[in-house]
């Protein structure tokens, strides 16, 4: 995924919109990159995750992220990387 580090985003820009497959664009059918920003993340480390599986089936893989998506975890640990809290 690109990354924009000269911008008020450190993402795509707010309005950079990505068209559903297979649906005619639509106000409906466009979703804010902001909304499925780290979906890709998600899907790699679940092929990942079902690459070791087909590898050995008896064996359960460890496979840690640090781009996560809601439902991740559902394939491995996720790290949230070097943070650290000044309080």
């Amino acid at each position: 995924e690109p990354s924009v580090f000269n911008g008020p985003e450190v993402s795509m820009p707010r309005d950079n919109l990505h068209k559903k497959a297979g649906i005619h664009s639509t106000a409906e059918s466009d979703v804010e990159h902001r909304d499925v920003h780290n979906l890709y993340g998600m899907m790699y480390h679940r092929a990942t995750v079902e690459g070791h599986l087909l590898r050995n089936p008896n064996q359960r893989p460890f496979v840690l992220t640090r781009a996560f998506f809601a439902g991740t975890h559902r394939y491995g640990p996720i790290w949230t990387g070097d943070n650290m809290g000044k309080w």
